[in-house]
């Protein structure tokens, strides 16, 4: 007869290796951001962080002046430190960092202290900052709690994490993958672009886990489950990225449609009542952006156009600017491919990851390919080589989702062609007598 003592002990040591196992997504986390405090003066406030500064200063009741200046102060701060390391590496310089960056700091205070926009005040460029109050309305708490700096760095911190979170639920619970293959694409999000710029002080990272979020509930749909809920997912993960970015949300939303709609036309196993709810839902959120933008009077393409042509409305109004648009799309295309020709690491990724999504991705494809559509789409419409990277950034999801595929059917392939002895058959104890 087993002692009936020992049941609790080996209930606790067979529960521990369970815990370790749930809480890795968690520890997975934890070394990100004991790297990113590692990262120093790698992280730094950009020129629209500014704007997202000023902003969340005015939600928080302080006057345009006040927050112009809170914003410039933790800017030039920011990049005053950057720019004293950088200097401080470079073999002619003599002096210290310190002296190096007072120096930077009151450059910068002093050349931006009189304006009103470090870009410029016109009233059309900002309004197309105005018009996206997502992201400073989130960042306003964290700015009132610890500064501009310490606030955005820490939000970004959290976006990037939970960005990192979402992708391992979105493959665990939606994909319904293993374990491995769940951190493996939560590891390879914080390591590519979409993790780097989730980290910035930037509306990235908010727009990035409402992409995410929209992504999730589209799977559950796509596999038949939960469609009220995952309906409400994907429609509330929408409408929290409208207002952080409303044209993306109008692309992204307009390439999922069409996505799942050519799902329905074609025979296939999405062809069913929940890759019919996906395509009205995202139908239905385009055409709301569309019309929110038209009634409001939010900032079009035609003016973002305007604003890439004439340098921030510094020069005269171009008669063209789609004309100019398609052909700068060209040049930058042409030379993205041969960026990539030379280092080819993205389109090799990218093909590993094509390849699993296609061939076991059962609607998860789909949606990568949407999503990565709309990456590309915004960079056509905004093709800056200094701004590609992120604008584009989106054309990284395949390779998240991707790469997480190839790797659980990898172990499943292992697992089938070396399975696991069974343990050795105890013979039964002979009856007494």
């Amino acid at each position: 007869m087993p002692d009936v003592r020992t049941a609790p002990a080996v209930t606790l040591v067979a529960r521990s290796p369970r815990r370790w196992r749930t809480a890795l997504p968690l520890l997975v986390c934890v070394v990100y951001a004991v790297l990113q405090l590692a990262a120093g003066p790698q992280w730094t406030l950009f020129p629209d962080s500014y704007r997202y500064a000023r902003a969340a200063e005015r939600y928080l009741g302080a006057s345009r002046e006040e927050a112009h200046r809170t914003a410039l102060a933790a800017f030039c701060a920011s990049r005053a430190s950057r720019e004293a390391h950088e200097a401080r590496l470079q073999p002619t310089n003599h002096r210290g960092e310190q002296a190096l960056e007072a120096a930077a700091d009151l450059k910068c205070r002093e050349r931006w202290a009189d304006a009103a926009d470090i870009t410029t005040a016109d009233p059309r460029y900002q309004a197309i900052f105005s018009a996206r109050p997502g992201y400073p309305l989130l960042v306003a708490p964290f700015v009132a709690a610890f500064g501009v700096l310490d606030g955005m760095w820490l939000l970004g911190l959290l976006t990037a994490a939970g960005g990192s979170l979402l992708v391992f639920g979105l493959l665990r619970r939606g994909a319904g993958l293993g374990r491995t293959a769940g951190l493996t694409g939560q590891v390879v999000f914080l390591a590519s672009p979409l993790g780097w710029w989730s980290a910035q002080a930037l509306s990235e990272g908010l727009f990035t886990m409402c992409t995410l979020g929209a992504l999730w509930g589209g799977l559950v749909l796509l596999r038949r489950r939960s469609l009220p809920t995952a309906a409400a997912c994907t429609a509330l993960a929408y409408g929290v990225g409208a207002v952080t970015r409303y044209s993306s949300v109008l692309v992204l939303a307009a390439f999922v449609a069409v996505a799942a709609t050519g799902a329905l036309v074609v025979p296939g196993r999405l062809r069913h009542r929940g890759t019919a709810v996906l395509a009205g839902v995202s139908a239905v959120a385009a055409a709301a952006v569309a019309v929110a933008m038209k009634a409001l009077a939010l900032p079009s393409a035609q003016v973002t156009l305007q604003d890439t042509f004439t340098h921030h409305f510094r020069l005269p109004e171009t008669a063209d600017p789609w004309g100019q648009l398609l052909s700068l799309a060209g040049r930058f295309w042409r030379d993205w491919a041969a960026q990539q020709a030379g280092l080819p690491y993205f389109p090799a990724l990218t093909a590993l990851a094509v390849w699993a999504l296609w061939r076991y991705g059962e609607g998860l494809g789909l949606l990568a390919a949407a999503t990565a559509l709309t990456g590309a789409f915004v960079v056509s419409n905004h093709p800056l080589v200094q701004e590609a990277d992120r604008l584009g950034v989106l054309m990284w999801m395949p390779v998240v989702l991707g790469l997480p595929l190839a790797v659980d059917r990898h172990w499943a392939w292992r697992r089938a062609r070396d399975p696991e002895p069974s343990p050795p058959h105890e013979p039964e104890p002979s009856p007494a007598g």
